[in-house]
């Protein structure tokens, strides 16, 4: 989920607000070692039930990935009366996060919105999350009065268009989003994100030349963004282990109609996409990519099948996925799932392990 940046921490006012706020500067630098530090420090203070220990415990836990602790300790905290807009915000967001059913994230923020002397920057927050709650159960119309319930001030914010268009194509209206998305880059160029989101519903409008053109730029900013990954140059052998990995755990897992359309194109494996492939329209943020001609609709109404040239490996999108080896086959699985579905129009189409 994403939110308006525009929202400020509540400034310190004694001790014990300047030991959390230095643990939650700590947790937006992942640097949990001095989160952790300052935790402690706060429940030698003040205890561990304090709102605003409860808030850091829950911010820490969550970026350790204890959805279920993390949202437990940030549940105690909007219980225990909060007075501080972010915590019902976080705990709004990490209920969301981790529970497919939105109603405990929507009362919280439901909750949020009915305290007095709720300021109106943290009512719009409230309401962007809420749009997004809406928009995930594909309930358009309460979305859009979501949207429509920010101030006006922010109303320019990249942020609230980029909701917004993915609010209005989901109900149909990609003009109208593709005009908010327009706007939304305008107003940050250098967001790769937006660009993302741009280039897909240029795909689906059908304007192939200016989708690629957005993708492109996607591609200049992520690699700007990957110089500093620190990854290796890819090695030979590295390149060879990762074919052989594609080919061993995830080619057999492919339904054998559908492997007979990839069975005799080359498999290559790169760091990431080149710009003339991007340029023919291979997805730059595609772990495992496909090269050639997707499937389209005809004037007619039938399915004109896709031609596949080549399948491309992306090792550091690969990289940027996983946490362990464990994650690799996973990774490799969904993102293969993802391309077969959209280059061939198989919507239903699920691999042999299910």
């Amino acid at each position: 989920m994403t939110r308006i940046p525009f929202r400020a921490r509540v400034p310190a006012m004694d001790s014990v607000d300047a030991v959390v706020d230095r643990g939650l500067t700590a947790v937006e630098e992942e640097d949990l070692e001095r989160a952790l530090e300052a935790l402690d420090e706060a429940q030698r203070l003040v205890g561990e039930n304090h709102v605003r220990v409860l808030h850091l415990a829950g911010l820490i836990a969550w970026s350790e990935g204890r959805l279920e602790n993390a949202a437990g300790y940030l549940q105690q905290a909007v219980d225990a009366g909060a007075e501080q807009a972010e915590i019902y915000l976080d705990c709004a967001e990490c209920l969301a996060t981790s529970d497919q059913d939105h109603g405990e994230a929507e009362a919280v923020l439901r909750s949020l919105l009915s305290r007095e002397g709720a300021d109106e920057e943290a009512k719009d927050q409230a309401h962007l999350l809420l749009a997004q709650l809406r928009l995930e159960d594909d309930d358009v119309d309460d979305a859009l009065d979501e949207l429509d319930a920010i101030s006006d001030a922010r109303k320019s914010d990249p942020v609230y268009l980029s909701t917004r268009a993915m609010v209005l194509a989901a109900g149909g209206r990609d003009e109208e989003a593709a005009g908010a998305l327009e706007r939304a880059v305008e107003l940050e160029p250098d967001d790769a994100d937006l660009h993302y989101q741009l280039a897909l519903l240029r795909e689906l409008r059908g304007e192939e030349a200016a989708a690629r053109a957005s993708m492109l730029r996607v591609l200049e900013l992520d690699v700007i963004d990957g110089e500093e990954s620190g990854y290796t140059p890819l090695s030979e052998k590295e390149r060879e282990a990762l074919r052989a990995r594609f080919e061993e755990d995830i080619l057999t897992e492919v339904p054998d109609a559908v492997l007979a359309r990839m069975a005799t194109v080359p498999i290559l494996v790169q760091r990431r996409a080149t710009r003339e492939q991007v340029a023919e329209g291979v997805n730059p943020r595609a772990p495992i990519a496909f090269h050639g001609e997707p499937a389209r609709e005809l004037a007619d109404g039938s399915l004109q099948d896709g031609t596949l040239r080549g399948i491309i490996i992306m090792r550091d999108l690969l990289l940027d996925e996983v946490d362990s080896e464990d994650d690799l086959v996973p990774v490799m699985m969904l993102s293969l799932l993802e391309e077969l579905r959209a280059f061939f129009r198989l919507d239903d189409l699920q691999m042999a392990s299910g």
